[in-house]
């Protein structure tokens, strides 16, 4: 990504589309050899999964995540798939999963309005990355819990799962396929929770948290994710509102308790 560190990908997607519509004419037939209306350019979608790794020995795989990095949304970035060269790639969102005694993986959208426009390339490399040193992936059992009595009963959460969303306007101006610049329009982060209790039944307003409440993420060396000076954590700030909860139990199981809290960045 951007020339630097590549992200551990466990699998990686790219797709287009065209804005397509079909021609319909009154009082007029199909035209066998002009059916279609193309009204926009095409639509490329680039979707990874991956490994969370700490950025022990100047590892820079993770920049995606950092609002700081890529302006809250707002610049793009370039991504290599292979041998082919994607630029003015926008995140679109981004999905971490905690849970003990597992690596704690990702998944990440992007929309790229410069996709690359050659033939399929791939990377003849047999050699061995050092990026995959297991002492660097993030495990959930070394990661660290904040403040978990403000949304379940107790610090017995199994299960942590932090979703970002970016939601953006491309702005064409005349003169331009491709487009200029873009606005954000929001940015809200959904964290769903789930323990053996909860701290109390929400109203029809929710609860509100009066403190941050997440996870600190870092490998078994307590080296966490960190650019430009910023940590990056799965955090939930003062102010966000546990909007769903619920609860079930299974015949000779245990109590198993849900919570979906909602941020609203922008």
């Amino acid at each position: 990504m951007d020339e630097g560190s590549p992200i551990l990908g466990t699998r990686v997607g790219v797709d287009f589309s065209t804005k397509n519509e079909v021609k319909r004419q009154l009082a007029a037939n199909i035209d066998a050899d002009d059916q279609l209306r193309f009204n926009g350019d095409v639509d490329c979608k680039i979707t990874v999964d991956f490994l969370l790794r700490s950025d022990a020995g100047s590892y820079e795989g993770l920049y995606h995540l950092f609002d700081n990095y890529h302006g809250t949304g707002a610049n793009g970035m370039i991504l290599d798939v292979g041998g082919n060269q994607y630029s003015g790639c926008f995140i679109d969102n981004f999905s971490l999963t905690v849970k003990p005694f597992e690596p704690v993986v990702g998944s990440a959208s992007f929309s790229c309005y410069s996709p690359s426009t050659t033939a399929l390339a791939g990377i003849d490399d047999s050699s061995v990355n050092d990026d995959l040193d297991t002492q660097n992936i993030i495990y959930g059992h070394d990661c660290t819990l904040t403040n978990a009595g403000s949304v379940v009963a107790a610090n017995i959460i199994d299960n942590l799962t932090y979703n970002k969303t970016y939601s953006r306007t491309p702005v064409y101006t005349l003169g331009s396929q491709q487009a200029t610049s873009h606005l954000v329009d929001g940015v809200e982060v959904e964290m769903n929770v789930q323990s053996t209790g909860l701290n109390q039944l929400i109203d029809f307003s929710g609860s509100k948290l009066t403190s941050i409440f997440g996870v600190a993420l870092q490998d078994s060396s307590s080296i966490g994710v960190n650019y430009d000076g910023t940590d990056f954590d799965l955090i939930v700030n003062a102010g966000a509102h546990v909007v769903s909860e619920g609860y079930s139990m299974d015949g000779g199981g245990t109590l198993v308790t849900k919570a979906t809290i909602k941020e609203v960045i922008l």
